[in-house]
Order: structure tokens, then C-alpha cells, then sequence
């Protein structure tokens, strides 16, 4: 991790991202107690969420009684350098306040963390029953604390577009045209998976066509949906069942999946695909079922928690809702905070 403190430049950015105060950039500072932003000072403790976009970063605090939040696009310094500073020491504060409190509870035994491998940010499971499997809420990281996990599964995490557990990558959809006077491109970077990949690589390739180009770069984008890591290891598998999944496929989606969990025991994200599947085709209860498997691998699986409990709302498991939200320390109707890792994408889901 860097070393501390990180000093650095940045702009603000508006409500849409775009870049205000173009003509002078603003100096910041991460001490490891604060979060200096020009003239705004965030104490890391107040800091509730930290979201990232390639170098353009998303902070949501308390100030005093209001929560507030502010974006900005930050320079020489690596955005995910300055998060993963950031998440380490806040977590480890927030951990530090619930452990206080717990021992005062006379629940001290129940404390548990675990230090995420891959950003050191501290994972509260306080109150958990130990799993196979943990995951990090600052990083999205899945990992399985022994044997029988999936190969390279720090790099797996769930699909910007479609929402699938799988091996998203970083994938530029760029366009270039030339109209006699008038020439210009358009681009923008996203994180999918390979599935995803391949319809928007196709029109990039159609799109391209009339303007030389864009073609080599539809070309190689082509080449990594098709031809890359995940061809020919267990996760292609994964890929091809999460395909059918979501053409509504179920019995070749099942045969797939089971086929990974077959060689990877314990796999939450797994799990929750055919958990998500079993949801786009209005089966609730399985998929509450398929929801608990995920839990059984992963009991802070943050982006199983918000669809689990929908799906207990539906179906008026009102002693299994009020459980899991024991568990989660969400005793309020309120949903979770970001941190939590809810995703919002099963919003919905459940509408007749």
C-alpha cells in the first residue's frame, strides 16, 4: 500500500461528470486521519462511501447532521491507490467502534474480522457464522479462506451490464466517423464479461466498417471476447451457462453451473447467478433457496443480501426476513447503505 500521506491534484466534477473549473486544478491530501479536498475536510471516520470510476472517484460523507457527497476526477496519483489507503483505515476504524460497542454489550466474544488480501481493508463479521467463503465489501473481492475456490477468483466480481457473476474486464467501445469537413470519435470504458462483450464488439466491427479506423480496435475487443484467459478453463463453463441463464435456457443454465460447482465446491457467485436466473423467470421460492446456498458459502455475500430479502417480503417469510436482517444489522426498513454493496440491479425482479 502507499505510503502515507498521499498527496495529490484533482476537479470537481458535476452532477453529470463533467469536469468544472478547467483552468486550475486543486491540491488534496490523505494523512490517514483526513481527507483533505481543497478547502473541504473530511474526517475518515465520517466517510460512509467510496465509489471508483477508472480516475474519477465518488465520496458520500456526514457533515455534521447531513449527508452530503461530492465527485471528483484526481491526478497523479492512481485513483484505486487512494481508495485503497481510504478503505484500509476506515474500516479498520468502523471495526475498531463496533468492537467497543460489543464489549460494552458484553458481546465481545461474537467480534470477528477478517483483512481482505487484496486492499487490506478490514471486513467486519461480527455476529456471522463462519463460511467458506468471505467477502469484501471496499474491493468486491470473493474470496474462499481454503480449498476449493474458484482459480484467480480475486479477479471475478459481477458484470456492469448484465449484473452475472463472471470475469469482467475492462472494455473500450470506441467509434470513429468522417464526414467529408466533419470527423471526429466516441468512446467510452466499461466492465463486462465476456459474454457481454461480443454483441457491442459486433457492432463496433459494423459500426467501424465506413471508417477504417475504428476497425482495429473492434478487432482486438473481438479477439478478447472470444480467444481470451477464460477460454478453456473452468470459468468457461461459467460463461456459457451464465448465456443461457439469461436467454431464459434454465435446464442447460443448471447443467452448466453445476458442471463449475462440480470442480469449485464453494463458489457464492455461482450461486447467485442461478439465483438471479431463477428471479428473471418469476420463480421465487427457488430462488430464495438458491439465495440461502449462497449465504451457506458466503455469509456476507453483499449483493445476495437485498434479492434474499425481497424475496422473503414476497413470499411472507416474515421470521427468515427479520433473521437476515439481524445478521446484517439492518433493523430498519431502510435499504443498506453502498458500502454494503447493494447494487440495486434485483430491484424489481419480483413484480408480477
Amino acid at each position: 500500500m502507499r505510503e502515507l500521506p498521499i498527496r495529490f491534484k484533482f476537479r470537481w466534477l458535476d452532477e453529470q461528470g463533467n469536469v468544472t473549473g478547467l483552468f486550475r486544478s486543486k491540491k488534496g491530501v490523505f494523512d490517514g486521519q483526513e481527507l483533505v479536498l481543497d478547502d473541504l475536510t473530511l474526517s475518515v471516520a465520517n466517510i460512509i462511501s467510496l465509489e471508483i470510476h477508472e480516475e474519477r472517484l465518488a465520496v458520500a460523507f456526514v457533515d455534521g447532521d447531513v449527508a452530503d457527497s461530492k465527485m471528483f476526477h484526481i491526478y497523479k496519483v492512481p485513483a484505486a491507490d487512494l481508495k485503497r489507503a481510504i478503505d484500509a483505515v476506515r474500516s479498520a476504524a468502523w471495526a475498531e467502534i463496533t468492537r467497543e460497542r460489543m464489549v460494552g454489550e458484553g458481546r465481545g466474544d461474537a467480534f470477528r474480522t477478517e483483512i481482505c488480501p487484496q486492499c487490506n481493508a478490514t471486513i467486519d463479521l461480527s455476529d456471522m457464522p463462519d463460511t467458506p467463503q468471505v467477502y469484501c465489501v471496499f474491493c468486491s473481492s470473493l474470496m474462499t479462506t481454503g480449498p476449493g475456490g474458484m482459480p484467480d477468483e480475486h479477479e471475478l466480481g459481477l458484470c456492469e451490464e448484465c449484473g452475472m457473476f463472471s470475469k469482467p474486464r475492462r472494455f473500450t467501445i470506441f467509434y470513429f466517423y468522417f464526414l467529408v469537413v466533419v470527423w471526429g470519435f466516441t468512446s467510452r470504458v466499461t466492465h463486462r464479461c465476456p459474454a457481454c462483450m461480443r454483441g457491442t464488439a459486433w457492432k463496433m466491427l459494423l459500426g467501424n466498417l465506413l471508417f477504417l479506423l475504428g476497425i482495429p480496435v473492434a478487432i482486438v475487443q473481438l479477439f478478447r471476447c472470444y480467444g481470451g484467459k477464460i477460454t478453456g478453463s473452468v470459468m468457461a463453463e461459467l460463461d456459457t451457462a451464465n448465456l443461457k441463464a439469461r436467454k431464459g435456457d434454465m435446464l442447460a443454465a443448471l447443467q452448466g453451473y453445476q458442471k463449475v460447482l462440480d470442480q469449485v465446491p464453494f463458489s457464492a457467485g455461482v450461486k447467485y447467478n442461478l439465483a438471479m436466473a431463477l428471479l428473471q423467470q418469476n420463480e421465487i421460492q427457488r430462488a430464495a433457496d438458491a439465495l440461502e446456498l449462497v449465504f451457506t458459502d458466503c455469509v456476507n455475500y453483499a449483493p445476495a443480501y437485498y434479492p434474499l430479502s425481497q424475496c422473503y417480503e414476497h413470499l411472507g417469510e416474515e421470521a427468515k426476513l427479520q433473521e437476515l436482517r439481524r445478521i446484517w444489522g439492518d433493523t430498519e426498513d431502510a435499504v443498506p447503505s453502498p458500502d454494503h454493496g447493494e447494487t440495486g440491479d434485483s430491484a424489481g425482479l419480483l413484480d408480477e
